[in-house]
């Protein structure tokens, strides 16, 4: 997909929209407030890094979302180069009342990180990481990442102290709205989600002061260079789960390190949902899956994945475990895993097991797509949740072809493990996630060639409502566009707190986006958004 001079013309009509959504923010061509070409030149001298218009082709491999139906233009997009550039464009944005929006990557299901005439400060450009085997923190050391690296980079730089890292596994998810959203990985249940292993932040906050915060200080900058400390760790707690771009802009990030395992062992095992014969077998295989899943040993990580798609050989559809075992091949818990090899093997596609030398070796081997398009929904399964209801419920979406639509898949990120030991109040992602098992993210996409997906936010909306019904709580970095209260959805019983937080470091929401906390004020209600809203977000 290429942003180029037609879909600009969408913007006309869109940027009016976007008055209505944010109604006291200075939009482009409002004169009475929005700065001149001389004062944006002056801005743009100031900054390190560049600032790049609609006319210039920077803009344009810049602007494209990963998730394409979310492409949105701002009227600029400053590419900052270090923390004392973001400060000035918060601080320029606030002098001029200007809607702000931030992005790092792009991955974003949502288009929290972009908006209709806003200044995106895009993050991308900033990936220095700094590895620190002395820690007095941490046994294994720590490194310190900008906010614009990407997992697998990060991962390359700590395989060389022979240490891993808590991190995403798709290739184009960079650090800061993974972490701020919690962050869960296929090591997850060994290490924790990212928010575990969150030693320090820095972030520039609403008021373009400068903050480093851990869990027991938070230190600030502020705009007259002079510099003090508290003991209030509330923000540090906020940043841990309660979501990208609501309570500053985050610059930096310091992670612990963990010791490599002697191995690790990736298993893959695929079955068809329906056999060339017509068997239809996706109901017990997936049955099994579940049933090997509530007893796991935390050594086990990874994901599951299904997809209801005309198959090879006159099959129909697919399930695949893609699991990683954190040890030797040679131990039990690794044999854990024989049951579900064994299991029909006149059934399987395929089934095998791989050594890897290292989590890296292992992780290389992740693919996704640079872009996509779909309807994408989220539930955090628990124990009690993997019944034949829920088996029923996907097997049958699974199988079904509709028209207009294309085919529903899912993909299953397994936690548990050492996620449980930490308490539901302990950081602020949703209380859910200490007790869950698996969270279950389904997407229904169509054709990126077609303009007209009219049914897909129909049907998403509702397939979405009846797939949370099994869960307890979303993830809200792959949740959908139509969660009705989706306070309590993303952040449970930890939502109020949060709220009081973005009130005392941001009482004008200067920074919002769409479903995140605080947005119920800035857009004027506290319910259900509309998918034909025009909402402008950040991420």
């Amino acid at each position: 997909m290429c942003p180029g001079s037609a879909l600009r013309v969408l913007t006309l009509a869109v940027l009016v929209s976007a008055c209505f959504s944010v109604s006291n923010r200075c939009l482009p061509g409002d004169s009475s407030c929005f700065p001149t070409n001389i004062e944006l030149i002056k801005f743009l001298e100031n900054l390190e890094g560049n600032l790049y218009f609609p006319h210039q082709p920077e803009y344009d491999k810049l602007v494209v979302q990963r998730e394409t139906i979310y492409t949105k233009f701002p009227f600029a997009i400053a590419e900052v180069k270090n923390a004392a550039d973001v400060q000035k464009c918060v601080l320029f944005a606030r002098k001029y009342n200007l809607l702000v929006s931030v992005k790092t990557s792009g991955h974003d299901f949502l288009g929290r990180s972009t908006a209709h005439g806003s200044l995106m400060i895009y993050l991308g450009s900033m990936n220095a990481t700094k590895v620190s085997m002395s820690s007095t923190r941490n046994p294994a050391g720590e490194i310190k990442c900008e906010s614009g690296n990407t997992w697998l980079k990060v991962y390359e730089e700590v395989n060389k102290y022979n240490r891993v890292i808590i991190g995403g596994s798709a290739h184009t998810v960079s650090m800061a709205g993974y972490t701020l959203g919690g962050g869960h990985s296929p090591m997850s249940r060994m290490f924790g989600m990212a928010v575990d292993n969150l030693l320090e932040l820095e972030l520039v906050t609403a008021n373009g002061e400068i903050i480093l915060a851990n869990d027991h200080m938070t230190q600030t900058t502020h705009l007259n260079g002079s510099v003090s400390t508290s003991d209030n760790t509330e923000i540090f707690w906020a940043s841990k789960g309660g979501g990208g771009g609501t309570f500053g802009i985050a610059t930096k990030f310091t992670y612990k390190l963990h010791y490599t395992a002697p191995q690790v062992v990736q298993f893959v095992c695929g079955y068809p949902l329906i056999r060339a014969n017509g068997q239809h077998i996706g109901f017990t295989v997936l049955q099994k899956v579940f049933s090997v899943i509530k007893n796991m040993p935390k050594e086990w990580g990874g994901y599951v994945l299904a997809s209801g798609v005309p198959a090879d050989s006159g099959k129909w559809g697919n399930v695949i475990v893609s699991f990683n075992h954190y040890g030797s091949y040679a131990s039990t818990t690794r044999a854990y895993m024989d049951q579900l090899a064994n299991f029909h093997k006149e059934w399987q596609n395929f089934c095998f097991y791989v050594n890897r030398t290292t989590f890296l070796d292992y992780e290389v081997t992740a693919k996704d797509p640079l872009y996509y398009a779909g309807y994408i929904m989220n539930t955090l399964l628990q124990s009690e949740s993997f019944d034949d209801s829920l088996v029923r419920f996907l097997v049958n979406e699974l199988e079904t072809e509709h028209t207009n639509v294309s085919a529903f898949s899912f993909t299953g990120t397994l936690l548990g493990g050492e996620m449980m030991k930490v308490g539901a109040h302990d950081t602020s992602v949703h209380p859910g996630f200490r007790t869950a098992l698996m969270s279950l993210s389904a997407s229904i996409g169509w054709d990126t060639g077609m303009l007209d997906y009219d049914g897909l936010p129909q049907r998403g909306a509702v397939v979405g409502e009846q797939l949370s019904a099994f869960g307890d709580g979303q993830y809200p970095n792959e949740a959908g566009m139509d969660v009705v209260h989706w306070q309590q959805e993303f952040w449970g019983s930890n939502y109020k707190r949060l709220l009081d937080i973005k009130h005392k470091w941001d009482p004008d929401n200067f920074f919002t986006c769409r479903e995140c906390v605080g947005s119920e004020t800035t857009h004027g209600h506290s319910g259900h958004h509309s998918h034909i809203a025009l909402d402008p977000v950040l991420g």
